[in-house]
């Protein structure tokens, strides 16, 4: 792993792990808040120590924060790459809502323009890059049998571009995720993985895209400050991604 990482990534993964320990004993700390999150089961079953808490704070850190905001990275280029649909998405949001308060996690949940922009780019732009890695139970897949305790992968990046089972797999199209689409094989795209190992933050990401693009879109028009041609092909993978530079202006909108 060593010669894996990038430089530096040893000395940043030791301030990770200072930061979650931090966020955790903070949380401990408060108790019962009457709120429920991922802590409050933790506590409240009390099966695990504190260690171990502190421990699955470093990865809900990781996974609640860096995966959402890559996903909303690349969902701005694709919109602003592609002007048509900018103007259907703002078309869909500032026609449901008269005022930025009314945009909550259950109001967004009907507009499906705006889930197919979301699907779409986690499509195209999967914030996971590598291969999450699962052990056979011993079992026979596409006519070979994987004996039990192989590790194996499905590349997140292959299936959802594949043009066997996507129209146009290339193009940024929302409309696909919309009724029918394309009669496109949408299982192919799985960027939260599946099964009973899926990603357990599933819903809060999917609440927090909708709330932030819905926002933004709202309360915004958008603007490439620096011209870009391409964007997804600068960024580098380096176990998650490290994201290229996007500049971007946010106009205030102007309302009546």
């Amino acid at each position: 792993m060593p010669l894996l990482l990038p430089k530096g990534a040893n000395e940043k993964l030791k301030t990770h792990r200072t930061f979650s320990r931090e966020l955790s004993r903070k949380r401990i700390s408060l108790g019962d808040t009457g709120r429920a999150d991922f802590f409050s089961h933790m506590l409240k079953k009390a099966t695990m120590s504190e260690a171990e808490m502190m421990s699955q704070t470093a990865t809900l850190v990781i996974a609640g924060s860096e995966t959402t905001a890559t996903s909303l990275a690349g969902t701005t280029f694709f919109l602003l790459k592609n002007l048509d649909c900018m103007a259907r998405l703002q078309s869909e949001v500032r026609g449901a809502f008269t005022s930025v308060d009314e945009i909550t996690g259950d109001s967004t949940a009907g507009l499906p323009y705006l889930h197919g922009v979301i699907e779409e780019s986690l499509r195209l732009f999967p914030p996971v890059p590598f291969s999450l890695p699962r052990h056979s139970p011993g079992a026979m897949v596409d006519g070979h049998y994987i004996p039990k305790g192989t590790v194996v992968s499905v590349s997140s990046l292959s299936m959802p571009s594949d043009e066997r089972y996507w129209y146009d797999s290339d193009a940024f199209r929302p409309e696909r995720w919309i009724g029918e689409g394309f009669n496109d094989q949408k299982k192919a795209s799985q960027p939260f993985s599946a099964g009973a190992r899926a990603c357990l933050g599933i819903n809060l990401a999917y609440l927090e895209m909708r709330l932030t693009l819905a926002k933004m879109v709202w309360l915004y028009d958008w603007e490439l400050a620096v011209p870009r041609e391409e964007w997804v092909r600068d960024c580098k993978m380096r176990i998650l991604w490290k994201k290229a530079d996007l500049w971007v202006k946010y106009h205030p909108r102007v309302t009546a």
